[in-house]
């Protein structure tokens, strides 16, 4: 009876204790004068992920401060050409599952305010990491993502880091 009752708390600690990214943590943090807001990793599919995006607020002059961090926690050795996809693209919608398609925005008047692209070698708690600010020039939603690219293959998903900002 009591192995019955430790298997049964170990289980409970188990699911309280937050899952951790088997591959890559990934962080955003968004500072605007109106608010702040951070992000962790997901994986897709599902489309969207399973967490819910937090929501960033400014206004049209305001100056948007971000940082991103992509991190390996994979200990088993190298992840190779993997890219690091950073970008802030107009949305339809907070909280939208899809991401709008960059390839149809090729300029800013068209919705792709900001898209960087890298590829490197992760070797194991090695990361990569950017900031850069920017000033809200038109209000609207956007979005602000972080992503893995060229890992589905090796893990079935890719990884992420999302935040929506909103502004007015």
């Amino acid at each position: 009876m009591r192995g019955v009752f430790v298997t049964a708390v170990a289980l409970l600690l188990a699911a309280a204790v937050p899952a951790r990214a088997e591959h890559f943590e990934i962080d955003i943090t968004v500072k605007t004068p109106r608010g702040q807001a951070e992000s962790h990793w997901d994986t897709t599919p599902p489309i969207g992920g399973v967490n819910p995006r937090p929501v960033v607020e400014a206004k049209v002059g305001d100056r948007i401060d971000i940082e991103w961090l992509m991190r390996s926690v994979y200990p088993h050795g190298t992840l190779k050409n993997v890219g690091v996809h950073f970008f802030v693209v107009r949305e339809g919608a907070i909280g939208q599952k899809a991401v709008p398609d960059l390839k149809s925005m090729p300029d800013v008047k068209s919705g792709k305010w900001l898209d960087s692209r890298l590829v490197m070698d992760f070797l194991p708690d090695h990361a990569a990491r950017g900031s850069v600010q920017l000033t809200a020039r038109a209000p609207g939603l956007y979005l602000i993502r972080v992503e893995s690219d060229n890992t589905d293959s090796i893990q079935a998903h890719e990884h992420f880091s999302a935040i929506d900002l909103r502004v007015e």
